[in-house]
């Protein structure tokens, strides 16, 4: 798994965080799901983490063992450990988000991040005879990815402050630098998002499952719901790229650092990663 992280993984933003050593990866079973939760809030609180995957070590469900669907029905179970969804729930279609309080890596306040997504992943995504075939949604083994889309921004803009500026993002007092500090973080990470997509869409039979930058690069287009646990059939959504959603969280980091607007955490990632629409 870890050489497939390593060398494979298709997500640039999330090949970065692995080489980073803040891609913590644990061997998770229903009874130890609770446990690595909690293990990964407090890396997380320490800063030593972004992202974490629990890859079910389950030989009934390798590839050609089984079908997708029944794979992440395995995985919606596991996860009722920490979640107040039924398993059947989980798989076809509900969320299971979780909310953290962490210190913001751009403002240094104390805030509720509402957006850590749990996702499923297994080997069958990749077959073509799958009904479920979605390649977006494979890994060699099955696993639950949990990450937050908001929180990992904020890292990467922490990151690119401390290089740019020599100093975390609070402590410059020239706004002007921290609104073009913003404006080439935007960019790089839309960027980013867009090769990623465009590695997914080099990997994918496009005939069978659909997935694309749109012309305005403005969107992704993809066979599943975001932020759905799992799903039990495809159907075609449209997600916002950086250029819109990143964008929304830099005005309002602005804002705070300007002093127009006290910074509020509730609804932060609803702020900045608006629901997404399905694309008829």
């Amino acid at each position: 798994m870890t050489d497939w992280m390593a060398r494979e993984l298709p997500c640039i933003a999330g090949r970065r965080e692995y080489g980073r050593g803040r891609y913590m990866i644990r061997i998770a079973s229903k009874g130890t799901v609770a446990t690595i939760v909690e293990e990964y809030k407090t890396l997380l609180a320490k800063g030593e983490v972004v992202a974490c995957l629990l890859v079910f070590n389950d030989e009934r469900f390798y590839k050609g063992r089984s079908d997708t669907s029944a794979a992440f029905r395995f995985l919606a179970e596991q996860m009722t450990a920490i979640s107040d969804r039924s398993a059947a729930a989980l798989a076809n279609g509900a969320s299971l988000t979780k909310t953290i309080k962490l210190r913001c890596p751009v403002t240094n306040l104390l805030i509720s991040f509402d957006d850590f997504e749990c996702i499923a992943f297994c080997p069958q995504s990749a077959d073509k005879a799958d009904p479920l075939y979605d390649p977006l949604m494979f890994t060699p083994y099955p696993s639950v990815n949990i990450s937050s889309d908001v929180y990992a921004f904020s890292r990467f803009v922490s990151d690119s402050a401390l290089v740019a500026l020599n100093k975390p993002v609070w402590e410059e007092t020239d706004t002007k630098r921290i609104a073009k500090l913003f404006e080439r973080c935007v960019d790089r990470w839309q960027r980013v998002a867009a090769a990623t997509i465009r590695n997914f869409e080099a990997n994918t039979d496009t005939t069978l499952c659909p997935v694309h930058v749109t012309p305005d690069n403005a969107h992704w287009i993809a066979a599943h719901k975001d932020p759905a646990f799992a799903e039990q059939k495809k159907e075609v959504h449209r997600h916002e790229l950086p250029i819109l959603y990143a964008t929304r969280i830099t005005e309002r980091w602005l804002r705070f650092f300007t002093g127009k607007k006290t910074y509020e955490a509730a609804g932060l990632a609803r702020d900045g990663v608006r629901d997404q629409t399905v694309f008829n």
